[in-house]
């Protein structure tokens, strides 16, 4: 299947889980619990209300949710391990299961006039289904991390460029208007090409920030730095000026820089972190892809300047 399906099947899938979480919670600390608080002469009349009216919200989630995990377990994201779909699979299992043969039953006999036992029947054993929906969502959580945090095995990297490649020429504008590109530095000097998702946000800030405060080391070993968002020159210049960058910033607001080199959208929606280092003959050395790190960007690049450069003295 196309991955921009599965993509959508896993955004939805986890939006619905996390929803239904938060719904949960909400009947099992403060919906159920407030029920002997309704008068008993009304009580019939409010609970029948109440599920004719719940079941237009909950019953279209859940069932959502069930063909979604479906399709997962049938086309598995790349951010999923095969545990972590069966698992929640499980889970999902024991929450239809206490809704069909448990919850259900007990709104019946309070269909039927308010009963404090079954009233306290449905608070105790309505925690089945409030646990394991929690660990659905926990397990949500850590298949939306691990899908944008992706680690050194670099389960991301573009496809099409690899290290040992050359990098593809280009000719982008920085900040200031002037234009750059790659020839410019063949064969007198290496470049550091970052791509980051967007100014001023706190994991670009400080990956931008950590490139100036190892920006000599950089220089001294005779590479350039070059970072590239897809943002205005304006705001690349007041980003420059807020933080005292000693390296140009390209504006790529057409993405054809980011699509020269293959720079993935992280799901499908957030522009990808990757660092491309490239020595002074425009051959790639390194790239490393990480959405949700900064320091590590500037840390693998620096290896990879210390490496090349050692191999050419």
């Amino acid at each position: 299947m196309n991955d921009s399906y599965i993509k959508l099947f896993f955004l939805t899938h986890a939006a619905v889980t996390l929803v239904l979480v938060g719904l949960i919670w909400f009947v099992q600390l403060v919906h159920y619990p407030l029920l002997s608080n309704v008068g008993h002469s009304e009580f019939p009349a409010y609970e029948q209300h109440h599920r004719r009216f719940i079941k237009w919200l909950v019953a279209p989630l859940m069932l959502l949710e069930g063909l979604t995990a479906a399709l997962l377990i049938l086309f598995p994201p790349a951010a999923a391990s095969d545990w972590q779909l069966w698992i929640g699979t499980g889970l999902l299992l024991v929450i239809w299961f206490s809704t069909a043969f448990v919850q259900v039953p007990l709104h019946n006999v309070l269909s039927r006039g308010f009963d404090p036992a079954a009233q306290m029947r449905l608070v105790r054993t309505n925690w089945w289904r409030t646990i394991a929906w929690s660990l659905r969502g926990g397990l949500v959580l850590a298949m939306l991390w691990s899908a944008l945090s992706v680690d050194s095995s670099m389960k991301q990297r573009p496809s099409s460029l690899k290290i040992g490649d050359h990098a593809p020429d280009f000719t982008a504008t920085t900040q200031d208007g002037e234009r750059v590109q790659l020839s410019d530095f063949v064969g007198k000097q290496g470049l550091v090409l970052f791509f980051y998702p967007k100014d001023g946000t706190a994991i670009c800030t400080k990956e931008v920030c950590a490139f100036r405060d190892s920006y000599e080391k950089f220089t001294d070993a005779g590479v350039a730095v070059i970072g590239v968002s897809g943002d205005s020159e304006e705001s690349h210049r007041d980003f420059i000026g807020q933080h005292k960058l000693s390296f140009p910033l390209i504006s790529d607001k057409d993405g054809s820089l980011r699509k020269a080199f293959a720079v993935p959208l992280t799901m499908g929606l957030i522009p990808g972190r990757v660092t491309y280092v490239i020595d002074q003959e425009g051959i790639i050395r390194q790239i490393f892809s990480a959405q949700f790190v900064s320091n590590e960007h500037v840390q693998r690049a620096l290896d990879a300047v210390n490496n090349f450069k050692k191999k050419s003295d």
